[in-house]
């Protein structure tokens, strides 16, 4: 792997940091729609994350929830934060490859994230049971969906929005980014800014690539 330009190393989270058959893809999917059962909102509720919104009022996860929280009168995050507490993450096996060994060692030598469409709840669930330490904890940052929101809008880690605002933070230019991503998509979309990527795969661990590093 050449690394020589690579200055922020930005690492994914659900399918990364852990075994995606560990924990359902669907799992959030399945959590909103037992939230919507506990407020009797029967007819809100969908049937996966793929296109998820296409027929409702609002388009996006994270909006749709926004809109449903301020219909039945709650916090935002007091929604998300009910649907993590129906997510099962007991399923989630305690990393003994030495991920969390490693990140601390490359944190002397790259600046490096965590960088999730997911929401900071999630991510402190999964790090906890993954790593055995919460995001606060980590020798590192992590960004979860709600970083670049503005305006009332939900700005995805591989949109542009995101991007220059982790530029920014950081004052590295997004071709010298290095994404790690188990999703093709995504890293395709990083790419068109010049930044490099990494896919995992069954076949390439996150731990792998780490020690690449």
């Amino acid at each position: 792997m050449k690394k020589d330009k690579t200055k922020l190393v930005i690492i994914d989270c659900d399918g990364v940091l852990y075994d995606p058959a560990e924990l359902d893809i669907n799992a959030m999917c399945y959590a909103f729609n037992d939230v919507c059962d506990d407020f009797g909102l029967q007819d809100e509720k969908f049937t996966s994350m793929e296109d998820c919104t296409y027929d409702k009022p609002v388009k996006g996860f994270c909006k749709y929830i926004e809109f449903l929280a301020q219909k039945l009168g709650i916090d935002t995050e007091d929604f998300i934060r009910k649907m993590v507490d129906h997510v099962d993450y007991s399923h989630l096996s305690l990393d003994e490859s030495g991920i969390l060994q490693k990140l601390t060692e490359l944190s002397h030598k790259y600046k490096l994230c965590i960088c999730s469409n997911n929401h900071k709840f999630h991510l402190n669930k999964v790090l906890k049971m993954r790593l055995g330490v919460e995001a606060a904890q980590l020798p590192i940052e992590v960004f979860d969906i709600m970083y670049a929101k503005q305006n009332g809008e939900f700005y995805t880690k591989e949109s542009a929005t995101f991007v220059a605002k982790l530029a920014k933070h950081y004052n590295i230019k997004a071709d010298d980014f290095l994404w790690i991503d188990d999703n093709p998509k995504i890293l395709e979309k990083v790419q068109s800014y010049g930044s490099r990527a990494v896919l995992i795969t069954k076949q390439k661990l996150l731990i792998d690539v780490l020690q690449e590093l």
